[in-house]
């Protein structure tokens, strides 16, 4: 069912807020529906050219929405001092200081982490951000986790005309990694995509990796390495029914989901019982979104192991059939396995150490003042607990596989 208009409705609605404080530019250029909790858009927030619904939607004080023209709002959830340019924002998430400059879509299942940033006519889905991160414009940038860096001096960052190809020739999808969860300690390398370059997921580029401008990546970067993308392909028969050596893809997808639950239980473990009171739908709606990223994983994984059935009844062309054979089966046969180990929430309790000393920082400090100003031992002590999390996945999968050390 679409938006209804109830211009008699929204007049009250926007009187309300006005009282309380909201800074309304006014019935011609704001609309919002009669399903928004108007207790849910903070005192000090300005809504300049906006069309806001959904029931979850939060809007934090001092956020600007529609700065540079209409922003589309539903059920999003918007941190205190971020800025919305135009364009259509839903079921995303963006922390404190966080800005979509203009024209972007950010759909369900992206978060935009304190002081991340994007340009114009950039659209995201199922993409973190991690704090500080900055892209430019003219980028679509899906199925990403990305993080890096330790400041907004100091950040990951992709260039303008960027490109995440997501999709294959068979229509799969799969998903990149770029750094890892640790990169949430605000300790770490930062990673550099150049602009008008592209990434054929499924890829990892390890913290402090590079991607020349222009270059096509379709293989992992390993840590502090240039990249200018590898030799063009040769062309030859392509059959699009017939699959190959699956264990890069799956295994990259395991450290992919490994680390989005890594992150899951950073929010739940330490951001959320840490945080102020106006900040907690913020991570509530993170952590969903974590959530959402991981199953649309799941979903898509299952896709390509139901199409093994056909490309096994394929004619064998070369003595390496029979290996793939047995691998294709064994997926086959593995298949709710692998969906069970991927979606489980087996999260260790954070180390004692480590909650005492953030514990004591937060007191009197941000998030992330608290989190760069956490001494080494302690810092290491967190990255240690992350990184057992997220590498959970990917020791299940490497098992499947029978994949070397």
């Amino acid at each position: 069912m679409g938006l209804v208009y109830d211009d008699f409705g929204n007049r009250q609605r926007l009187a309300v807020l006005s009282e309380r404080g909201v800074r309304v530019w006014g019935p011609d250029r704001v609309y919002v529906g009669e399903d928004v909790r108007l207790e849910r858009i903070c005192t000090g927030a300005a809504l300049m050219n906006a069309t806001i619904t959904g029931s979850s939607t939060f809007i934090g004080a001092e956020a600007q929405i529609g700065v540079s023209g209409l922003a589309r709002v539903h059920d999003a959830q918007i941190g205190s001092n971020s800025l919305l340019g135009a364009g259509s924002y839903e079921n995303c998430v963006l922390l404190t200081g966080a800005k979509a400059r203009g024209f972007a879509e950010l759909r369900p299942g992206t978060v935009l982490e304190e002081e991340s940033e994007v340009g114009h006519n950039v659209g995201l889905k199922n993409t973190v951000f991690t704090a500080g991160v900055a892209a430019g414009s003219l980028i679509n940038f899906c199925d990403v986790l990305l993080t890096g860096g330790s400041s907004r001096n100091d950040h990951s960052e992709v260039g303008s005309g960027a490109v995440h190809f997501n999709f294959d020739p068979r229509g799969d999808k799969f998903g990149s990694l770029m750094g890892d969860a640790t990169g949430c300690l605000l300790q770490s390398r930062r990673i550099f995509i150049g602009g008008n370059s592209g990434v054929v997921a499924p890829v990892h580029l390890a913290f402090g990796a590079v991607v020349a401008a222009g270059s096509i990546v379709r293989k992992d970067v390993a840590e502090n390495q240039l990249s200018s993308g590898d030799a063009p392909g040769q062309s030859g028969d392509y059959d699009l029914d017939r699959y190959f050596d699956l264990s890069r893809k799956f295994y990259t997808t395991a450290k992919l989901v490994g680390n989005l639950h890594a992150l899951r239980a950073w929010y739940q473990k330490v951001r959320l019982p840490f945080s102020e009171s106006g900040d907690k739908p913020l991570y509530i709606a993170a952590d969903g979104e974590f959530d959402r990223h991981i199953r649309h994983r799941v979903k898509e994984l299952a896709k390509v192991i139901a199409k093994l059935e056909k490309s096994l009844s394929k004619p064998s062309k070369n003595s390496q059939d029979k290996l793939l054979y047995q691998q294709h089966r064994r997926l086959l046969e593995n298949n709710d396995r692998i969906q069970s180990f991927l979606v489980r929430e087996d999260y260790a309790e954070v180390p004692v150490s480590f909650v005492a000393e953030y514990e004591q920082l937060r007191n009197s400090r941000s998030h992330i003042d608290s989190v760069r100003s956490l001494p080494p031992e302690a810092s290491q002590v967190a990255a240690d607990w992350v990184r057992e999390i997220a590498d959970r996945p990917c020791l299940e999968m490497r098992a499947l596989f029978a994949l070397p050390d």
